[in-house]
Protein backbone atom coordinates (compact mmCIF):
# COMPACT_ATOMS: atom_id res chain seq x y z
CA UNK A 1 0.00 0.00 0.00
CA UNK A 2 1.25 3.34 -1.31
CA UNK A 3 1.24 5.74 1.65
CA UNK A 4 1.32 9.19 0.77
CA UNK A 5 1.69 12.02 2.64
CA UNK A 6 2.88 16.06 2.00
CA UNK A 7 6.64 16.99 1.51
CA UNK A 8 7.71 18.78 4.41
CA UNK A 9 6.69 22.37 4.65
CA UNK A 10 3.69 21.44 2.49
CA UNK A 11 0.36 22.40 3.99
CA UNK A 12 -2.95 21.68 2.52
CA UNK A 13 -5.91 24.04 3.75
CA UNK A 14 -9.50 23.31 2.81
CA UNK A 15 -11.60 26.75 1.91
CA UNK A 16 -15.21 27.35 1.31
CA UNK A 17 -14.82 26.78 -2.45
CA UNK A 18 -12.23 24.02 -2.42
CA UNK A 19 -8.68 23.99 -0.94
CA UNK A 20 -5.25 25.40 -1.33
CA UNK A 21 -1.72 23.40 -1.45
CA UNK A 22 0.83 26.15 0.00
CA UNK A 23 4.77 25.23 0.03
CA UNK A 24 5.74 27.39 2.73
CA UNK A 25 9.68 26.94 1.53
CA UNK A 26 8.71 28.18 -2.38
CA UNK A 27 5.91 29.90 -1.71
CA UNK A 28 4.23 27.86 -4.68
CA UNK A 29 0.44 27.91 -4.53
CA UNK A 30 -2.12 24.92 -6.11
CA UNK A 31 -5.56 25.93 -5.85
CA UNK A 32 -7.82 22.75 -5.96
CA UNK A 33 -11.33 22.15 -5.94
CA UNK A 34 -13.72 19.25 -7.11
CA UNK A 35 -12.23 15.62 -6.89
CA UNK A 36 -8.34 17.39 -7.04
CA UNK A 37 -9.84 18.72 -3.71
CA UNK A 38 -11.26 15.34 -2.74
CA UNK A 39 -7.95 13.60 -3.19
CA UNK A 40 -6.25 15.75 -1.85
CA UNK A 41 -8.18 16.44 1.37
CA UNK A 42 -7.81 12.14 1.66
CA UNK A 43 -4.14 12.62 1.41
CA UNK A 44 -4.20 15.25 4.20
CA UNK A 45 -6.19 12.86 5.94
CA UNK A 46 -3.55 10.15 5.89
CA UNK A 47 -5.28 7.82 3.37
CA UNK A 48 -3.23 5.75 1.10
CA UNK A 49 -3.57 5.32 -2.73
CA UNK A 50 -5.65 2.30 -2.58
CA UNK A 51 -8.50 3.66 0.09
CA UNK A 52 -8.06 7.15 -2.36
CA UNK A 53 -9.12 5.19 -5.45
CA UNK A 54 -11.65 2.73 -3.86
CA UNK A 55 -13.62 5.95 -2.51
CA UNK A 56 -13.22 7.65 -6.18
CA UNK A 57 -14.71 4.84 -7.82
CA UNK A 58 -17.54 4.35 -5.60
CA UNK A 59 -18.20 8.01 -6.53
CA UNK A 60 -17.61 8.23 -10.08
CA UNK A 61 -18.40 4.22 -11.19
CA UNK A 62 -19.08 5.17 -14.45
CA UNK A 63 -15.42 6.51 -15.06
CA UNK A 64 -12.71 3.94 -16.43
CA UNK A 65 -10.03 5.73 -16.22
CA UNK A 66 -9.66 6.36 -11.90
CA UNK A 67 -7.12 4.84 -11.49
CA UNK A 68 -4.45 6.57 -14.53
CA UNK A 69 -6.81 9.69 -13.48
CA UNK A 70 -5.31 9.03 -10.00
CA UNK A 71 -1.92 8.16 -10.50
CA UNK A 72 -0.98 10.84 -13.01
CA UNK A 73 -2.44 13.60 -10.50
CA UNK A 74 -0.30 11.64 -7.79
CA UNK A 75 2.79 12.16 -10.14
CA UNK A 76 2.24 15.44 -10.82
CA UNK A 77 1.91 16.35 -6.88
CA UNK A 78 5.29 14.66 -6.80
CA UNK A 79 7.11 16.54 -9.45
CA UNK A 80 5.77 19.80 -8.37
CA UNK A 81 7.09 18.71 -4.86
CA UNK A 82 3.85 18.35 -2.98
CA UNK A 83 3.94 14.91 -2.49
CA UNK A 84 6.94 13.10 -1.18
Amino acid sequence: MEKLEYAKGVVFRREPAGGILFNIDTGDLQVTEGVAFGICDMIDNGENRKNILSELKKHYPEEKDLEQDLDDFIRELKEKGALV
